[in-house]
């Protein structure tokens, strides 16, 4: 089952990453970059191409363990970046300030060896707190639109629990399978 643990900004962050990104969707229409669906939005902490389904229980059980002895996150979503650089870009993103991506990263490593400890093969990638909001299928160049996203920043909020979803490819859906509260 592909799938990942992450952490999701609460609704009216969502509707705010929204209504900031309308006028750069309308402007790039006719671009090749591939927006994110607001529904989907999502900081990954683990990512896991094909964790075994039948030992998914044993998974969000480890999870509930893990988001018991952590305590909710204060944390903000602002900035923006693109992988491979402003000149070569394939995803675009907004990213996460301060400590707050300091310890997700934490978490980001902790939920990795814990997924290879209940039976799954995390991706090995380093970590960047991030979330993305386009896609392009080939290297773009991206800095002027980067300068424009670079300008959003929303407001503190705090992250009551992190998320197990199953990503299905061929309907690009996402499904919250499980929410381990953060109770440390």
């Amino acid at each position: 089952m592909r799938c990942f643990i992450a952490v999701t900004p609460p609704a009216d962050v969502v509707s705010d990453i929204d209504r900031f990104l309308e006028p750069r969707r309308t402007a790039t229409e006719s671009s090749p970059w591939r927006w994110s669906r607001p529904t989907t939005y999502h900081l990954t902490l683990a990512f896991m191409a094909d964790h075994p389904g039948h030992r998914v229980e044993e998974l969000v059980q480890a999870i509930n363990e893990w988001a018991g002895r952590h305590a909710p996150l204060a944390m903000s979503i602002a900035g923006a970046g693109g992988f491979r650089g402003p000149e070569r870009a394939k995803v675009l993103y907004l990213g996460v300030p301060g400590d707050a991506a300091a310890q997700l990263g934490e978490w980001s490593g902790q939920l990795r060896a814990l997924v290879t400890h209940h039976g799954g093969s995390p991706d090995g990638t380093g970590f960047r707190a991030h979330l993305t909001i386009a896609r392009a299928q080939r290297a773009q160049k991206a800095g002027r639109l980067l300068q424009a996203l670079d300008t959003y920043a929303s407001r503190e909020f705090v992250v009551p629990e992190v998320v197990l979803v199953e990503s299905r490819l061929a309907s690009r859906a996402y499904e919250v399978l499980h929410r381990a509260i953060l109770r440390g």
